[in-house]
């Protein structure tokens, strides 16, 4: 009755039950309002008191998004005391993830050269030693339930930025950074509490819309970047193949809400997949910049489940130097 483990899970579970209930990342985007208001009123002076480049806008976000998400894996990442399988996978999914990432970071610093043992002086070695071990020390302690755990994660860390820092050839950002998020967000879904983002209780209905909210405006923004409208498909076969998969999509979205399962998730963005595809395969064309701002969304929304409202507002940034369009209409064409 007195036993630490039960006195802390009790505990963490009357917090959490209550969180639950009341989902803290809602809460946050909801306090977040005025910054985001700021942040898009003023946003264009802002880039031009920072010097920042309209045009290589949304490659920046997207560099910033992966280097932040991996800082906050780190930094935030982490409560094995409360998980619910004695035996998970998430030290395996959130070493992928890493490695993943550290592939993008190192492709992405391959011009930058690293310093030369030889060169250095004795102190700098020092700081040097000191930093790699402090750096090294943080990674290894986002897993602890276990003795191999840290060499893991430190491992998966150091091999993808070597692996990043070694390819011939350049990376293209949008389809790396899709794949990041949708794998980081499965994770979320799969163990909840790891993420901060609900523990020890079913997920509300926010939970899983802001879950939904990630994964098809990022699986959206692939598939129009990907897929060449052929104008094909008879009239009257599209309307009834188009409300078919609308069907099928909501469906499946009413299935992931009663299960808040991976592979149910996992599903139902397959289904928007598909729909997507329908649609752009029977248009004459696309909403020129579409899949740009899908992605942005998609950013916006993965900033505001994960409690990074700075990446939610490179995302508003982000939005501001793709030319307007009516978003709602865009979205009535396609789905």
């Amino acid at each position: 009755m007195f036993d630490e483990s039960l006195v802390v899970q009790s505990a963490v579970s009357a917090f959490n039950n209550a969180a639950l209930a009341l989902p803290a990342f809602f809460w946050w985007g909801i306090l977040m309002i005025p910054l985001f208001y700021v942040v898009y009123k003023y946003g264009n002076r802002l880039m031009d008191m920072l010097g920042l480049e309209r045009l290589q806008m949304q490659t920046m976000v997207i560099k910033w998004t992966v280097v932040m998400s991996l800082i906050w894996l780190v930094l935030f990442g982490g409560n094995y005391i409360v998980l619910r399988d004695a035996e998970t996978l998430l030290p395996f999914v959130t070493a992928g993830i890493a490695f993943l990432g550290m592939v993008f970071v190192g492709n992405m610093t391959r011009e930058i050269p690293l310093p030369k043992w030889s060169v250095l002086s004795r102190k700098e070695k020092i700081k040097l030693v000191l930093f790699i071990g402090v750096v090294v020390a943080i990674i290894g302690l986002t897993d602890t339930h276990t003795w191999w755990g840290p060499i893991l994660q430190v491992l998966a860390f150091v091999f993808g930025g070597c692996v990043g820092r070694k390819m011939k050839y350049k990376l293209r950002y949008v389809p790396c950074v899709s794949v990041f998020i949708f794998l980081f967000t499965i994770a979320i879904l799969m163990q909840p509490e790891f993420f901060r983002f609900g523990q020890l209780g079913n997920l509300t209905l926010l939970h899983l819309v802001g879950i939904v909210f990630v994964g098809i405006p990022v699986v959206g923004s692939v598939m129009l970047r990907n897929i060449t409208p052929k104008k094909k498909i008879y009239k009257s076969a599209y309307i009834k193949l188009k409300w078919l998969m609308r069907c099928l999509v909501a469906l499946a979205g009413c299935l992931f809400v009663m299960t808040e399962s991976v592979p149910v998730f996992v599903g139902t963005c397959a289904l928007a997949a598909a729909l997507f595809w329908l649609k752009i395969i029977h248009a004459d064309k696309i909403p020129e910049h579409f899949a740009d701002r899908l992605l942005m969304l998609g950013i916006f929304s993965f900033g505001l489940i994960t409690v990074m409202p700075v990446i939610s507002c490179l995302a508003i940034l982000g939005w501001q130097c793709i030319p307007k369009a009516d978003l709602f209409q865009e979205v009535r064409a396609l789905l």
